[in-house]
C-alpha cells in the first residue's frame, strides 16, 4: 500500500468530472501521488491524457457490477479515496465503507445526489458549494463549505482572448452555454436575440446541438458558434456576461471568472437541483434566473440588457464570495495543512 497516494473516483457528466480533474491538477502541482478511476459510457479519454488515470467504460448494469471487482483492487491498495458523486462513485465508496477505508466526498450541487447522501454519514469530510446544502444532510459535523474545485485555466487577458476570437476589444460580449448536451431552446432563442442586439457580440458554445443549429437557423455575423472549446479560458475571459444552465461546475467556473450570469436551470434535472443551484447564486446577487417555461426572445433580450448595464454591481457581489480557492483548500485539508473552520 502506498500511504501517500490519493485515489480519485469520478464519472458521469462533466459536472462530476471537472472537480475531479481540478483535484488531480492540484495534487500533481504539489508532486503528490494520485490515481484517477473514471467510469462512464462515453468518457472522453483525451481529458485524462495528462493524468494517471484508468477509464472503465460502463455500458450497462452488468458491466458496472464487473467493474466493482477491478475497482476493489484500487480501493484496497490506496489509503485515501476522494469521490465526486454520481453512480460512478458507488462501487468504490461501497468497498471503502465495507473495509473501513477513509473517504472524502465532493458535492457540486445545493441538492446533493443520492450516492453522496448514502455515503455522507461515514465520510471523513463532505466538501460543499454553499451553506444551503447543509440542510440536506443528517450528520452536520463532517460538512465543509469550500465551494466547488475549479480546473486550472490558462492565464490570458481579456484583450488577448478577444484577439483570438476576432472580437473588437470594446464590444459588449455575451457567452452562451447550454451545457455539455447543448440546449436547443436556449441556443435558438439566443441567436434570435443576437439579431435584435446587433451591437452585441455573442459566443455560443452549442455542444451536441452544433450541427442541427447550423442546418436549422440563420446565424448572424455577430454570433460566433463553436461545438466545444478546448481552452475555455478564452471564451470566459472574452465575455462580459453569460447565459448558462445551472449545473454546479458551470456555476463554479462562472464565479471563478467573475462573470455575471443569466441562469436558465434545466427543468428536468434530478430533484430540480439546477433551480436550487441558480437560486443560491441569484440570492447572493451574482446574476438573475429565468425559468425555461418563461424563456422567450423578449424576456431574454431584456435580461441581457439589464445584466449588461448592471454588470459591475453583480461583479462586486461575486468578488465577496471567498471560494475561488476551493481546489487548494480541499487539498490543504487532505494533507492536514489546516483543519476545518
Amino acid at each position: 500500500m502506498n500511504k501517500n497516494c490519493y485515489l480519485i473516483i469520478t464519472g458521469g457528466t462533466g459536472g462530476h468530472i471537472f472537480p475531479a480533474i481540478a483535484i488531480a491538477q492540484e495534487l500533481k502541482e504539489r508532486n503528490l501521488k494520485y490515481k484517477i478511476v473514471v467510469i462512464g459510457p462515453k468518457i472522453q479519454t483525451r481529458a485524462f491524457e495528462q493524468f494517471n488515470a484508468k477509464v472503465y467504460y460502463k455500458h450497462d448494469k452488468l458491466s458496472l457490477i464487473l467493474h466493482t471487482i477491478r475497482i476493489f483492487r484500487s480501493v484496497f491498495s490506496e489509503p485515501k479515496i476522494i469521490a465526486t458523486g454520481s453512480y460512478a462513485s458507488f462501487p468504490a465508496l461501497f468497498w471503502a465503507w465495507l473495509f473501513r477505508k477513509p473517504y472524502y466526498l465532493i458535492e457540486e450541487n445545493v441538492i446533493p445526489g443520492k450516492v453522496i447522501r448514502i455515503f455522507s454519514k461515514n465520510a471523513k469530510m463532505v466538501f460543499l458549494p454553499f451553506e444551503e446544502a447543509k440542510e440536506h444532510f443528517k450528520r452536520k459535523d463532517n460538512l465543509f463549505i469550500t465551494g466547488v474545485p475549479v480546473r486550472i485555466f490558462n492565464k490570458i487577458s481579456k484583450k488577448e482572448a478577444r484577439e483570438i476570437l476576432k472580437i473588437p476589444e470594446k464590444s459588449k460580449v455575451v457567452l452562451v452555454l447550454g451545457g455539455s448536451q447543448g440546449s436547443r431552446k436556449i441556443n435558438r432563442i439566443a441567436v434570435k436575440v443576437a439579431e435584435k442586439l446587433s451591437n452585441y457580440e455573442f459566443i455560443l458554445i452549442a455542444g451536441k446541438d452544433y450541427d442541427r443549429l447550423w442546418n436549422e437557423i440563420f446565424i448572424p455575423k455577430n454570433v460566433k458558434v463553436f461545438e466545444f472549446f478546448e481552452d475555455m479560458s478564452v471564451p470566459y475571459m472574452a465575455s462580459d456576461i453569460a447565459i448558462s444552465r445551472a449545473g454546479g461546475s458551470a456555476i463554479s467556473e462562472l464565479i471563478y471568472f467573475k462573470i455575471p450570469t443569466i441562469y436558465i436551470p434545466y427543468p428536468k434535472a434530478k430533484d430540480n437541483h439546477q433551480y436550487y443551484n441558480a437560486k443560491a447564486v441569484v440570492d447572493r446577487g451574482f446574476g438573475i434566473m429565468i425559468k425555461e417555461d418563461d424563456l422567450d426572445i423578449n424576456v431574454l433580450k431584456e435580461a441581457i440588457i439589464e445584466v449588461m448595464e448592471n454588470r459591475e454591481g453583480y461583479k462586486k457581489n461575486i468578488l465577496k464570495y471567498n471560494c475561488s480557492d476551493a481546489r487548494e483548500r480541499i487539498v490543504d485539508y487532505l494533507q492536514g495543512i489546516f483543519e476545518k473552520v
